[in-house]
């Protein structure tokens, strides 16, 4: 049984996935809250879906970017269960599970974190046979520096309020396409399920040497 921790941002999520699938999955604003929160979460869960810690097996957590606390709080408990019990471990890039989430659209996707003072951790990725395939490495930006990168459509994804839809909307009309607010809540059965494919593939990441990344700019709740 593989567990997957996302506490990339105020939106905390928690994954358990094994050959059949995602087999149980939270989401929540935990604001900062991460230190208080997640181990209660994780324990409902494992609860509720009937597994014994000791089942679990692989951990995932994602990386970043995103908030400074929250990547900190969700490697440090993923590293516990890996040291405590000498099991695997896959790190995974947070941007690189959103793309992977909306890979589906086929369309060239800048999936966005926000890191504060109206800034943008994002990437291009592009749609393959396998999900999406990166065309840069993550990048911190404006929404006016990113809009004036893109040429055609394009999907936008991931921290985006009321006032960002509407600058991309008016900036670059029908080339900004967006997803709508309950399909673009970030779930953490992506990760869990990228993670699975490393896990098959035996690709596993050195706990030791295994650290978040930030991109500038923590995120502000």
């Amino acid at each position: 049984m593989l567990l997957a921790l996302d506490t990339s941002t105020a939106l905390t999520g928690l994954a358990l996935y094994d050959e059949r699938g995602v087999r149980a999955e939270c989401v929540w604003e935990s604001g900062r809250n991460h230190t208080a929160q997640l181990l209660p979460q994780l324990d409902l869960l494992l609860r509720h879906a009937g597994v014994n810690p000791s089942a679990l097996s692989v951990i995932a957590v994602a990386l970043g970017p995103g908030s400074w606390s929250g990547l900190r709080v969700g490697l440090s408990l993923a590293k516990g269960f890996v040291l405590a019990r000498s099991l695997p471990l896959i790190g995974l890039g947070t941007l690189d599970l959103l793309a992977y989430q909306y890979a589906y659209f086929a369309l060239p996707t800048c999936p966005l974190i926000r890191l504060g003072r109206d800034r943008f951790a994002t990437a291009r990725f592009v749609p393959d046979a396998s999900g999406s395939l990166r065309q840069e490495p993550d990048t911190n930006r404006s929404l006016a520096e990113l809009c004036a990168q893109v040429q055609g459509p394009t999907l936008f994804c991931g921290d985006l309020d009321a006032a960002s839809v509407a600058f991309l909307r008016q900036t670059l009309g029908d080339d900004a396409w967006l997803v709508e607010p309950a399909a673009a809540l970030r779930r953490p059965g992506y990760l869990a399920e990228l993670a699975w494919q490393r896990h098959l593939a035996g690709a596993y990441d050195d706990p030791l040497t295994l650290e978040p990344f930030y991109l500038g700019e923590p995120v502000r709740a």
